[in-house]
């Protein structure tokens, strides 16, 4: 009979394909654990890594192999139960396939990362959400972490007050479009580096602000924040801030009597807010704020008995935006790509069609500790493909009362161009790639807002100013080109407080 052919060679493909499965990918991934990432003193045992890239090459090659020969199987002519059975293993070679290819590409960068064939070097800022920015906040806490021969050490730490800033000129040559949105400042100022969304912007003038002040050679630049930070420390557990003396302008001085702990809960509120009633001195703060640094990185490379829970704590960071990394090495940067780690908006809307909302305080204040975001976005690319609209809200309160503003100490709220408790924000909006910004309106009644071209994006900014207790709601609308949009989404800066959000498209799936 006609259909036996067919389907006895997808059972015997089948069978081929699970025994592949069994002795080339699942029996080897047995003897593969996390605990070989972990660090040991201080390192990481290369030949260990080395030892994972075989297995995982095997594994990935193995299912890829699979993956080709299920892909094969003439599936129009099997009985329902061939059928059903194929489909089966199908289904569990594609959830394998987009999980171990990238292990295996990861693994075959790693010892280099780790500084194999040489010290690896990478520019590791902390962004203050209590003083919001595009990617997260202003870089105020700067740190070099080495890694060389899988031993991995903090070689210099700086704060911004260690780089020329208020300079006439912005310190690289600006992308037109970016100035044209941002204004010069975004170069001239280290604190506005980060103003842009797109992280590989900010990276390069980081990079530029290093190399003038220090000359340390930057092979990546990594973005963190204390969010992520309380992320981590959930992973490692806590971590000591010693008393020791720091020296500050060359002087030993002993900023608190005796070592403060931070943990998961009290990450947030001590970096972001307490710091800032605590120290009342500028210097005292850096001089903190380094501390707490190296204590949470020995806690990390002091090994932990949680590897997994690390790696879970990091990818929720790249979920939210709040882990970015920009090496500059080409075959990092291609594996790094466009994802959510890479910092950058999407150059189309094949895959993502995203829109954007990103805060930046123009109070020179950290009261962005207190302020609650919200975000909301429509779209009619379903209903409407030919000329879709899509509808960008952020709902912007700031939760200081009118009887907490006069309280707030100088730090937090100086004062210094607005009264105190009032928080001034330019809400940055963004449409999907090749869009044009439409209009937009605060609190429900128009605004003459003139829209701009960034990212190869309509863009708007529009500036909002809460006083204590306040709430403004600002919408924005942009109008898409003809085309095909991947499924709808959007983004936000990574704010101390979570943002809610929501998303519709309607006529979509």
């Amino acid at each position: 009979m006609p259909f036996v052919g067919p389907n006895l060679h997808a059972v015997r493909t089948a069978a081929a394909v699970t025994d592949d499965l069994v002795t080339g990918a699942v029996a080897p991934a047995t003897s593969l654990s996390l605990k070989a990432l972990t660090p040991v003193d201080g390192a990481i045992n290369l030949d260990a890594i080395t030892a994972m890239q075989g297995t995982v090459t095997q594994a990935a090659d193995t299912i890829d192999k699979a993956s080709s020969d299920l892909d094969a199987i003439d599936e129009g002519s099997l009985i329902p139960q061939v059928e059903e059975a194929v489909a089966q293993l199908t289904g569990a070679v594609d959830e394998l396939q987009p999980m171990v290819g990238p292990a295996r590409d990861i693994l075959g960068v790693l010892p280099a990362a780790l500084g194999a064939d040489g010290p690896r070097n990478y520019l590791t800022i902390f962004q203050n959400n209590a003083e919001s920015r595009g990617t997260g906040g202003n870089p105020a806490a700067i740190v070099m972490i080495t890694a060389d021969k899988g031993k991995i050490s903090i070689t210099q730490q700086a704060s911004s007050a260690n780089f020329k800033n208020d300079r006439p000129e912005p310190i690289i040559p600006l992308d037109p479009e970016l100035e044209a949105l941002y204004g010069d400042k975004v170069g001239r100022w280290i604190s506005d580096a980060t103003m842009s969304p797109d992280f590989s912007e900010s990276a390069e003038i980081l990079r530029a602000y290093w190399a003038e002040s220090f000359g340390t050679p930057v092979d990546a630049v990594v973005s963190f924040d204390p969010v992520a930070l309380s992320y981590l420390l959930k992973a490692t557990g806590p971590a000591t801030i010693s008393n020791e003396p720091v020296e500050i302008n060359g002087v030993p001085v002993q900023i608190f009597d005796a070592p403060i702990t931070l943990n998961a809960e009290n990450a947030v509120p001590l970096l972001l807010n307490q710091a800032y009633w605590k120290f009342p001195d500028g210097q005292l703060q850096d001089a903190f704020f380094a501390a707490a640094a190296k204590s949470v990185f020995d806690a990390l490379i002091s090994g932990t008995p949680n590897p997994t829970g690390i790696v879970d704590s990091l990818v929720r960071a790249v979920e939210e935006n709040r882990l970015l990394y920009d090496s500059a090495d080409e075959d990092e940067a291609a594996l790094v790509g466009e994802s959510k780690l890479s910092g950058r908006l999407p150059s189309t809307n094949d895959d993502r069609t995203l829109v954007g909302v990103y805060a930046n305080d123009f109070t020179s204040s950290k009261l962005d500790y207190y302020m609650q975001l919200d975000v909301a976005a429509t779209s009619t690319q379903c209903s409407n493909p030919e000329k879709p609209l899509f509808t960008t809200t952020a709902t912007l309160e700031n939760t200081v009362t009118p009887e907490q503003a006069p309280n707030l100490p100088y730090h937090i709220a100086p004062a210094r161009f607005f009264e105190r408790g009032t928080v001034a924000t330019y809400l940055v909006f963004y449409g999907p790639v090749g869009s044009t910004f439409a209009g937009a309106a605060v609190d429900g009644k128009s605004i003459d807002a003139k829209g701009v071209q960034h990212l190869g994006r309509g863009a708007v900014k529009i500036a909002v100013k809460n006083l204590p207790g306040q709430t403004h709601t600002v919408t924005a609308e942009f109008t898409g080109v003809a085309g095909e949009y991947g499924e709808f989404d959007i983004q936000h800066t990574p704010m101390v407080r979570p943002v809610n959000q929501e998303v519709s498209a309607e006529g979509c799936d």
